[in-house]
This record gives C-alpha cells, structure tokens and sequence, in this order.
C-alpha cells in the first residue's frame, strides 16, 4: 500500500490551453472519493485546521490530503486521523470508500453513537475509535465486519453487553475494548475467534466467571481482563493456552485457590493476580514457569510458606508477593534468581531471619520485607549490593546493628529499618554517593551521635531519627542540608540549646524535637522558616519567652510548645499564624491574660492552654473559633469572671475544660445546646445556677461540675434554679422544717457526698487505665462470643445479623480488597454500614497491635470523615461499624451505571470536604493516619452530597513520634505516586498525588486508568493535552456546563492545583492545608476576577510550569 502523494502533471502543452479554457471544469475533476471525503468532514469541527488540506481545488484525488492514504489505483485504503483534535459524529459516509481497509480516528472527541451503517465498510480490516467519547451500545452489526483483524473501541463510553456475534469476527487477531462501562458476563462465543492473539476488557464491569471457552482461542498471547467484577475461580481450561505470554486479572473478585496446572502456561511472562480474593497456597508449580519475568500475586488472601521452587523462576525481574498471610521462612532458594531487581514480601506473617542468599542478588534494586516477623541480624551481604537504592525491613524484630559499610558501594535513595530492635551507631556511609532522600530508623535503641556522613549529606530531604537514644548537641553542620524539608529528632537524648543556625532551613516543614533534654530559649531566627508547617519542642526544659519572631512562620498550621517552662505573657503576633490548626501551650508558666488575638485563628481545630498562670477572663472572641473540634482546654489557670455566652458558637466542640480556676456565674445555655459536645468540665470553679438540662449533659460524669458550691443539675433532689442562684437560698432551704428533719438532712448530705467522692475517685481511677474507645478481647473466658463497644446501648451481634439479614447478598452495598460492606438496617429505624474484614488468620482477630488501632480510629471525629461508630468480633468476624452514606462514592457518581450528573458547584464542595477530612487524618490524629488508598471509591457522599473520606478504617497508622513509616498499601491503580515504584514508601505526599487524580477525575470526568498508549493514566493523559496545546476546555468535563465563564476559570485554577498535587517530585507536592487554601483561594480569585481563561492552565505561570514538570 504507497503512500498517496500522487498529483497529477500535464506531460503535454498540447492540453494546456484546454485547462485555461475550462478553468471551472477543472475545479470540478475531484474524484468520486474525494467528495465522499469531503461530505464526511462537513460532520467534523476542526478547531487546529489540521484537515485544511481537504478542500476541492486542483487535486484530482484526495490522495495527497492529510491522513489520508491509497493504492497504486488512487484509491482510499487508510484514513488516518488520530490525534487531530477534532469533534462531531462519525458519517456513515465514510463507508462509500469502497477499498477503505483501515479507519483510524482514536485520540480525538467523537461523540454520539457508532453509526449502525458502518457494517457497509465491508472490507475493513483495522478500526481504531479509542478515546474518543463514543457512547451507546456495542453494536451487532460491527461484528458483521468478517474481515476485522483489530477492533479497538477503548476509552469511550460504551455500554451494555458484549454481543454473542462477537464470535463472527473469525479473522480478528485484536480485541481492544478496555476502559468502558461494559456489563454483564463475556460471551462464550468469544472461543470461535481462533486468531485471536490479543484480548483487552479491563476497567469495565464486565461480571460472572471468565468463561471456559476463552481457551479455545489457541493463539492468544495476551488476556487483559482486569479491574473488572469478574468472580468465580480461575479455569482450568485456561492453562492450555500454550502461546499466552501475559495473564492480566487484577482487581476482580476471583476466589479460591490459584491451580497448579499455571505452570503448564510454558510461554508466560507476566502473570498479574493481585487484588483479588485467592486463597489457599502459592502453587508450587510456578517453579516451572522459566519465561516469567513478572509475578504480582500481593493483596489476596493467600497463606501457607513461600515455596522454595520459586527460586526456578531465573528469568525473574520482579516479584510482589506482599500483603499476604504468608508464613514461614523466606526461602533462601529466592537467592538463585540472579536476574531479580525487586522484591516485596511485606506484610505478611513471615518468620525467622533474613537469608543471607538475598544479599547476593547483584542486581537487586528494590527490597521490601517490611511489617512481618523477621528476627536474627540484617546479613552484611547487603551492604556489597551495587545496585541496591530502596531498602526497607521496618517493623519487624531485627537486631544487632546496621551492616556498617551499608552505602558504600550503592546509591541508596531510601532507607528504612524503623520500629525494630536495632543497636549501636548510625553507618557513616549511607550517603557516600550524595543521593540518599528518605532516612527512617526511628523506634530503635540505636545510641551514639548523628555521623559526620549524614551532617553532610545535601540530597536529605527527611531525616527521621526519633524514639531512639542518640546523645550529644545538635550538630551545627545539620543546618546546612538545604534540602530539608522533615527533621525529627524527638525522643532522643539530646541537650544543650537549640542553635540559632536552625533558621538557615529555608524549606524545613517539619522540626520535630519534643522529648529531649534541650534548654534556653528558642531561637528568634526560627522566624526565618517560612514553610515550617509543623513544630514541636514539647517535653524539653526550654525557657524564656516565646519569640516575637514565631509570628513570620505564617505557614505554621501545628505548634506545640506544652511542658517546658516558658514564662511571661504570650506574644499578641501569634494570631498572625492564620493557618494554625493545632496549638498547644499548655504546662508551662505562662502568664497575663489570654490574648484576644487568639480569635483570628479562625482555623484551630484544637487549643490547650490549660496548667499555666494565665489571668483575667476569658477573651470573647474565642467565641469566633467556628472550627474547634477537638478540645478547648483553658483549664488549670488563674482566669475569672464569667463564662463568655459566644462559646456556644463552637458548635463542633467535642470537648471544653474550663475546671480549675475563677471562673463565676451560670453555664450559658447555649453551650448546652452545643450538638457534638461530648465532655464539659467546669469544676473547681465558683458557679451557680443549674447544669444544662439536654441528652448530653446527661450522659457526662458528675465529677465535671464538682466543686462548685452553687450548682447542680435539674434531675437531682430539690436542684432549682431559684434555690442555687445565692448561698443565702441555700441557707434558708437548709433551715426549713424541724431539727429532727434537719439532722436528717445534715446526715444524708454527708453520707452521700461521702459516697459521691468514693465513686468519682473509683471512676477516675478505673477511668485512667483504660482508653475513651475500648475494644474488648478476652480470649481467657471462653464463654464470652460477642466482644464489642457501641456508643450507645441496644446493640448485640444478633441484631447485625437480623440487620444484615444473616449478612445475605442483598445486603452487601460494596467490597474491597479490605472485606465486604453490608446494609444493616437496625430495629429503632437507624441505618448503619457494616464492614466484614478479611480473616487475620487464626488467633488473631483482637491481637494487640489491631485493638490499638481500633482505639485510634474510635477517636476520630470530623464532618468529613466516615464515622467509626464500633466494633464487634463474634467468633470469627471482625466487624467494623461505619456511618451510613445514602449517596454512594464520588467514583460511582462520576463513572457508574445510572450516572447522577454532578454540577461544578457540587464537585468544588466535595473536593473541598474531602481535601478537609484528608487533612484531619495527616495533621490531627496522633498517631498521624496516612490513608493510603485515596481514591474516588473512597470518597463517600451522604444525603446532600457532603463528602466523607471512608476506607481509612484499615489503613496502616503512621506514627510520627514513633517514626514508623508504611508501605505496605499502594494504593490502587492510577492514583499510584510515581516514587512508589522505586520507593515503595508511603508518606502523605502519596495521599497528595492520590487526591490530584480525583481532583483531575471531577474537572475531567475520566477515570483514573486510561489507555497504555496515553501513557496509561489520567495525570499522563491531561499533561500531554496540556503540552499538545489543547485548549483547556476541551480537557474539561463536556457533561458540565461550561457556558459560564466563571465556571471555566475555577475549574482552570483546579486544573493547576490538579497538576500541582501530581508533580513528579514529592518535594514539589503542596501539603493538605495548602491544597484547602488553594481551593478557597481560587473560589475568591473567581469572585472577585473574571478574566477569561488562557488556552493552557499554565500559560504564563513560569513558576507552576516548573512544579508541574511536563
């Protein structure tokens, strides 16, 4: 087939002055064809006039135009128009170019339906529609198109089922129709295609088993059927298919057991199962499979040992065996796969040392055995790996010390040997090379001082050293890593002063020292930080006062400076810091009045003043503290006069001590009214009058209002507010009726104040042992089958299982890779979700480490974060109970079956709610929660589409005080950061990409997988629109309305920030408060500016242009 660049040229002058004489008849010699493309193009907009050449002049044929391609008879056989831009229907009129074998128009915006006359393109071989936004049903009569080689449909918005005439298309050799919203089960038929070598139908929702039938395509090579709701167990049959060299699978729900008959698939080179529900044990069959380059068999429920014929594997690259229940030993066998570049076995049950064999793997890049039960030393064959950048064994049972030439001959980029039992020094040569990013060894018992190497050692961008017990002072030469962005030291053994050069670390976000034994003051260079997000001294033995200069941080968003000694009044410039959301001061000896500045932290969520010297009342304006959720706590100071009535502006307030000072007058009644107040503590004041009389009031411990001598609450004995409101009422009452009746009296007040302090002193005790969320575990009664808390009374696992049905199939609202979700409508009316987890193995189910996490989860309180309201293990069940969403995901909403149109307006206050709830979980739970798993699934929408962030319950906590770093979730595919792939370390700038997809999910409407050939993911998909010049509206969502101008401008600047969360580097990622401040700094930018929108989301804006890194 030539190339039609055919034109024609008179030979003759003879002709010549016939052509001048019938100029119009010439204008009109374009041929038949020519015409037939020109009325398919009147269908066409062409904003990049890329088809410009398509006009009738002087050509004779259409065989020179654009894209357009014949034979050596000036005839159409190919169009190829991909990537030209252009919008409209397709024309059936494409079909009267009757040689046309290939039509390629994939990579444009196509809308409406593939035309049923296209069945008339009888001698099409290739047709290519991807991305485009094709919708409707895939169409029978294409599968009457017998001479179709590749039929590629992919990326469009098809929907239905796949027909049975599929299985007329007996010379296709290519099926491409992933990234659709296909349904229902694929069709036996499917078996008759014998030259099929090629099967894409991933990320739709396609059901049922795969069927058996698929194996009777005896040339297939690749079978893509992931991200689909496939179920059943995996065929047999499949096996057979001798040329497969690519298995792909992932994220279904297939179950039972992986067969041993996989390794009779002798060409097979990829096999990808992960995501899924396998259970049973790795066959050890795979051993035979000598091709197999890539095995991702993690997240699936598969149990047993690891077996040693693994090691057969020699072709091996990468191996992903990790969130597992495998047990065992780490076969040293694995050591025979020389090829092998990444290895993951982390979380899992694993056992016993780590083989020595490993650490002769030459070309080993990436290792992960993190979060299992590994003992025994870290062998010194690893520190001679040349090749070796990301190295993680934390959370383990490792001892001894880290092979001390680790870092000589390897670039290490990531380290991470946290939370284990690690002794002696920190190697003085984990960044000889200069390339080391990621140091965490923190919950050690490593000793000694910081080494010279890591002092020096420019590319740190973290340095995690906390919970250990390092000596010495605080190295001068540490302020010299400009690239700092998180330093934690706490928990250590330092001292002396903290030095003024601190100030030299510009992009320091993080500074981290509480629990040590420094002392002086604070430096006023710390004023210089101007990124500094988080700082915590708390614990040390600092002095003085705190420094004017803390008021430049203006970034700060958590400052915690409790338990030192510092003294005079607190500076009025700390309400420069707007952004603070966290700010503890409490324990110190600071004095004065409360600074009314403190109001303009419209942002706290959190305030402890409490153990100070503070004097004077209590400031009105923080009354105007709209956002304090967590606590207000001015307790323990000298502060007098009455309680300001504006404290019942704080309607989210969970809990208020004011117990321990001056305080005079009533409880204004507002506070009473206060809906998420949980605990208010006034004792050991000087106030009268009565307790509020509401629900929750009720429920508070009377130990709250004791000590003040004139109040009581309503339902107690002769407790008015006439009678309370003086001490000459109460005198009087006291007086009333005979000396019989008053001795009574006397002795009754005695006896039951008596009785009274005995049991708040009881309760206080009890009180103190346990946390405020129990989860109850006595495996020593054996009588005992439901342990469970609830927040209120009533509930016992038998009413989840009437709830639930029996936990019936009708019930189940959705599953994950975490368990299944049920339905539970409880007797009283109530709707509650339920949560089934995964079984953790026998003996397992309340283990300690679980039950701590659960006590963290029960803690957690936000309007944007799914509420945790229990947890019961009944004999083999772990149930969590969440609050129920009446509206689904934002994924379902944006990319499901009966999609609900979401306006602009809805999906900015669900980006906004969300990025708020995700924000909580990275800068005010202690210990901090990485989600891990964010994602428009994750993302739940309640009755007036409010967004709450679900699927945390079973995220891995990362503890920043303890340094405990996680890697064991990444996430699902396509919010995947890029530097898990060399990292495998999760820190919340992974949570940060995450968010940036979903936020390019709500501008675009696309999901987050998009075809290999657009780089495989949506960030790739819109940075190659953005740098091809694509107009920026043609990147937005067409289902929106984007008539108004103010619409695009905002969905533009989310565009940006879009783009921002996703940079390549984590370094240039925004932190979750910023993505919020962005957010609502965009809404005002809008409001206030209305400039049309530039044809890039970047253009101009050198600066993001960087950060966005095309």
């Amino acid at each position: 087939m030539a190339r039609g660049n055919w034109s024609f040229k008179a030979q003759n002058f003879f002709y010549l002055p016939l052509v001048l004489c019938f100029t119009a008849a010439f204008v009109d010699s374009l041929n038949e064809e020519g015409h037939f493309l020109l009325e398919f193009k009147k269908s066409l907009s062409d904003p990049n006039n890329n088809l410009g050449s398509w006009t009738n002049s002087s050509d004779s044929t259409p065989c020179n135009w654009m894209g357009v391609w014949c034979n050596t008879d000036f005839k159409v056989t190919s169009l190829i128009l991909n990537g030209f831009n252009l919008s409209g229907t397709l024309s059936p009129s494409i079909c009267n170019l009757s040689h046309l074998a290939e039509l390629n128009v994939s990579k444009n915006f196509f809308f409406g339906q593939i035309p049923n006359d296209l069945v008339y393109c009888q001698n099409l071989e290739i047709l290519d529609l991807c991305t485009n936004r094709f919708h409707g049903e895939l169409l029978t009569p294409i599968c009457n198109i017998t001479k179709l080689r590749k039929l590629s449909l992919c990326e469009n918005y098809m929907y239905g089922d796949m027909p049975e005439e599929i299985g007329n298309l007996n010379s296709l050799e290519e099926l491409v129709i992933y990234s659709n919203n296909l349904t229902g089960n694929i069709p036996g038929s499917i078996g008759k295609l014998k030259q099929l070598k090629v099967i894409r139908a991933g990320i739709n929702f396609l059901s049922g088993p795969i069927p058996t039938e698929i194996s009777e395509c005896e040339s297939l090579k690749v079978l893509g059927l992931a991200q689909n709701r496939l179920e059943g167990s995996l065929p047999v049959e499949l096996f057979k298919l001798q040329n497969l060299t690519d298995l792909i699978l992932w994220q279904n729900r297939l179950s039972g057991f992986i067969p041993p008959e996989i390794g009779n698939l002798s060409s097979l080179e990829l096999l990808a199962l992960h995501v899924n529900y396998f259970s049973g044990l790795i066959p050890k069959e795979l051993g035979k499979l000598s091709e197999l380059q890539r095995l991702y068999i993690y997240t699936n429920r598969l149990n047993g040992t690891i077996p040693r014929e693994l090691g057969n594997c020699t072709s091996a690259v990468q191996i992903d065996l990790s969130e597992n229940q495998l047990s065992g030993f780490i076969p040293k066998e694995l050591g025979n796969i020389s090829n092998l570049q990444l290895l993951h076995l982390f979380e899992n049950l694993l056992q016993g040392s780590i083989p020595e064999e490993l650490g002769r793997l030459k070309l080993l890049e990436n290792i992960d055995l993190s979060i299992n039960n590994l003992t025994g030393t870290i062998p010194l064959e690893f520190q001679n790996l040349r090749y070796l950048v990301d190295f993680q064994l934390f959370d383990n049972h490792l001892e001894g010390t880290i092979p001390p030439e680790l870092g000589v001959h390897s670039n290490l980029t990531i380290l991470d040997m946290s939370a284990n039992n690690l002794v002696g020094s920190i190697p003085s040569h984990l960044c000889r090379y200069g390339r080391l990013i990621f140091l965490s060894l923190g919950s050690n018992r490593l000793s000694g001082k910081i080494p010279y190497g890591l002092k020096t050692c420019k590319s740190l961008t973290q340095l995690m050293l906390g919970d250990n017990v390092l000596t010495g002072k605080l190295p001068v030469e540490l302020y010299k890593l400009h690239n700092l962005s998180a330093l934690e030291l706490y928990q250590n053994r330092f001292l002396g002063p903290i030095p003024p050069e601190v100030g030299r670390l510009g992009n320091l976000e993080r500074l981290l020292l509480a629990d040590n034994h420094f002392i002086g003051n604070i430096p006023h260079e710390i004023g210089n930080l101007m990124k500094l997000v988080t700082f915590n001294v708390s614990s040390n033995k600092l002095s003085g006062s705190i420094p004017h200069e803390l008021g430049n941080c203006i970034n700060l968003q958590r400052l915690d400076l409790s338990r030192n000694q510092f003294t005079s009044d607190l500076p009025d410039n700390i309400g420069k810091l707007v952004k603070l959301e966290l700010l503890k001061l409490s324990d110190n000896k600071l004095r004065g009045s409360i600074p009314s500045a403190l109001g303009s932290l419209t942002r706290l969520t959190e305030l402890q003043m409490g153990g100070n010297q503070f004097s004077g009342s209590i400031p009105v304006e923080l009354g105007q503290l709209t956002v304090l959720q967590i606590a207000l706590n001015i307790s323990h100071n000298n502060l007098s006069g009455p309680i300001p009535s504006n404290l019942g502006n704080l309607q989210m307030l969970e809990s208020l001590y004011l117990n321990d000072n001056q305080l005079v007058g009533e409880i204004p009644p507002l506070i009473g009214e206060l809906p998420s107040l949980l605990v208010c503590n006034v004792s050991n004041n000087h106030l009268v009058g009565a307790v509020p009389n509401n629900t929750a009031f009720h429920k508070m411990d009377s130990s709250n209002f004791a000590g003040n001598n004139g109040l009581c609450r309503l339902d107690s004995y002769n407790c008015h507010p006439s009678l309370t409101s003086s001490t000459t009422r109460k005198r009087s009452w006291i007086k009333q009726g005979s000396s019989k009746e008053k001795l009574v009296t006397v002795i009754s007040i005695v006896v039951g104040l008596i009785s009274l302090f005995l049991i708040i002193g009881f309760c206080r005790a009890i009180k103190g042992r346990q946390p405020a969320f129990v989860v109850v575990d006595d495996r020593s009664k054996p009588d005992v089958l439901d342990n469970y808390y609830f927040p209120k009374d009533g509930f016992t696992y038998q009413d989840l299982v009437e709830a639930t049905n029996n936990f019936s199939e009708n019930a189940v609202i959705g599953r994950g890779a975490c368990g299944t979700v049920y339905k539970a409508v409880m007797a009283d009316g109530e709707v509650i979700a339920v949560k089934k987890l995964k079984s953790r193995g026998e003996g397992a189910s309340v283990d300690s480490s679980f039950r701590a996490e659960i006590s963290t989860l029960g803690k957690i309180r936000h309007r944007n974060i799914v509420k945790l309201h229990g947890f019961c293990y009944h004999q083999d069940s772990n149930l969590l109970l969440y609050q129920y969403m009446e509206n689904g995901s934002l994924g379902e909403q944006l990319h499901g079956d009966g999609t609900s149109l979401l306006d602009w307006n809805a999906r900015y206050k669900i980006a906004l709610g969300a990025a708020e709830g995700l924000c909580y979980l990275h800068y005010d739970c202690k210990p901090q929660i990485i989600h891990r798993d964010i994602k428009s699934n994750n993302i739940l929408l309640d009755e007036v589409l409010e967004a709450h962030v679900g699927d945390f319950g079973l995220a891995k906590l990362i503890d920043f005080p303890c340094s405990k770093s996680m890697s064991a979730v990444a996430g699902s595919y396509g919010y995947i950061a890029p530097e898990y792939a060399y990292t495998m370390k999760v820190t919340e700038k992974c949570d940060i990409y995450s968010f940036g997809v979903v936020l390019l999910e709500l501008i675009t409407g696309r999901s987050p997988v998009q075809p290999l050939e657009q780089g495989g993911d949506l960030v790739t998909l819109v940075r190659r629109s953005i740098k091809d010049a694509i107009p920026t509206i043609d990147i937005f969502d067409k289902r929106l309305d984007l008539s108004l101008q103010t619409t695009v401008n905002e969905m533009t600047l989310f565009l940006k920030i879009a783009l921002f969360c996703t940079s390549t580097s984590p370094v240039n990622r925004p932190t979750m408060r910023e993505v919020i401040a962005m957010m609502i700094d965009a809404r005002e930018a809008v409001s206030k500016c209305s400039s049309p929108t530039s044809e890039s989301p970047l253009e101009g804006d050198a600066q993001s242009r960087d950060c966005v890194e095309f």
